[in-house]
């Protein structure tokens, strides 16, 4: 849990610096649907995100209308900040 942590969060950036100094997973909600379970290595102002270990995570209808899970494996990626909902760390 967040709380747990020594260093004070109070803001955005902030949150995320803990994130990459304590090298916490966390799950980031796109626009697209789609869910990506990460390490965040950097960021910029934009919440540009450099992200590494990554499984990319989304729910696809198959041909008889059944709704399916994916799920695909990526070593690294750079993520542009406006695609993202959401940050969560895990």
């Amino acid at each position: 849990m967040i709380s747990d942590y020594p260093i004070c969060v109070r803001y955005p950036m902030s949150l995320l610096s803990v994130i990459i100094e304590q090298d916490i997973l966390a799950i980031i909600f796109l626009r697209n649907n789609k869910k990506i379970i990460a390490n965040i290595r950097a960021f910029d102002k934009h919440f540009n995100l450099i992200l590494d270990n990554i499984r990319e995570l989304w729910n696809q209808n198959n041909n008889k209308g059944i709704l399916q899970f994916k799920e695909r494996h990526i070593g690294k990626m750079i993520l542009r900040g406006d695609s993202i909902i959401l940050i969560m760390p895990l």
